[in-house]
């Protein structure tokens, strides 16, 4: 299971349909992993904050709880052909977005988000939102 960044800023944030998703998770026999490149955003998000200083301490008692996948060649491979076939519609996803589906696509593992953009790409990719269960 792949934790995308809306996910885990609604975690932050104490909502509680991301906290009773996360205590679901936790249930389950599976790891949950936070995709590097939503590291990235989170890392960028922290550092350009009012409060940085703050922002790092949450992120950094957050990343305690999960471990990180890495995005390696299979996942370059899924992103990329995924953004064309895409771009072929005249609907490419942002960077980031990609790179996360990538990863999921890659590891046939379920995405965990609230990002619209990263919905649309049900079936292909299977998604949960916080507000299932």
């Amino acid at each position: 299971m792949l934790l995308d960044t809306s996910f885990l800023i609604d975690l932050l944030e104490g909502r509680s349909s991301a906290s009773a998703m996360a205590a679901e998770i936790d249930r389950l026999d599976e790891t949950p992993h936070i995709p590097s490149p939503v590291l990235f955003e989170l890392w960028e998000g922290a550092e350009g904050s009012v409060q940085p200083a703050t922002e790092r301490a949450r992120l950094e008692e957050l990343l305690e709880s999960y471990e990180v996948a890495p995005f390696d060649g299979e996942a370059a491979k899924a992103a990329g052909e995924l953004q064309a076939e895409l771009s072929r519609k005249g609907r490419p996803l942002g960077t980031i977005d990609v790179l996360v589906a990538g990863l999921a696509l890659a590891r046939d593992e379920t995405l965990v988000t609230g990002d619209q953009a990263l919905m649309r790409l049900r079936p292909r990719i299977r998604i949960k939102t916080h507000s299932e269960s």
